[in-house]
């Protein structure tokens, strides 16, 4: 999991640089690229998304610290139990089944960007709606298990 952390690193970094060439090309030569503004806005977005796996993993999630870390570790668990089972998992469920028409759809037509010179890949991005809700579903089972 280290080396996820190391990735999205790698592609904060990425997004920085890429943000900087455009402002410069803007700047300096009059010239936008949507293909470039695209790749900065997937690179964020994937990251964004990514991230949310991982601050689960290594438990640096959004709660309420005030009341939370003046608790006992039996009584954090207990909360992180209920808090997975009746939040967590309906929530990401909910996210998971509702949006699988929307991510279908874009799959089906291959769906590409509607600008002029933008990515031909939405749906690779759109992809990432079940991924991640998928994936945070299984480490909630995972969690659960390991914390009863």
């Amino acid at each position: 999991m280290k080396k996820f952390g190391s990735f999205l690193a790698l592609g904060m970094l990425l997004m920085i640089i890429l943000s900087f060439l455009a402002v410069v090309m803007k700047s300096l030569f009059q010239y936008n690229s949507n293909a470039l503004q695209e790749t900065i806005i997937y690179i964020h977005a994937s990251i964004f998304m990514l991230g949310i796996v991982y601050a689960f993993v290594h438990d640096k999630h959004v709660r309420i610290d005030i009341f939370y870390q003046k608790n006992s570790e039996f009584k954090k668990n207990k909360v992180n139990f209920y808090g997975t089972l009746l939040l967590l998992i309906p929530f990401f469920s909910f996210i998971l089944f509702s949006s699988f028409t929307y991510v279908y759809a874009s799959w089906s037509i291959l769906e590409s960007s509607s600008e002029s010179g933008g990515l031909p890949f939405v749906y690779a991005l759109k992809t990432f709606i079940l991924v991640i809700p998928a994936l945070m579903l299984i480490l909630a089972v995972i969690k659960l298990v390991r914390n009863r």
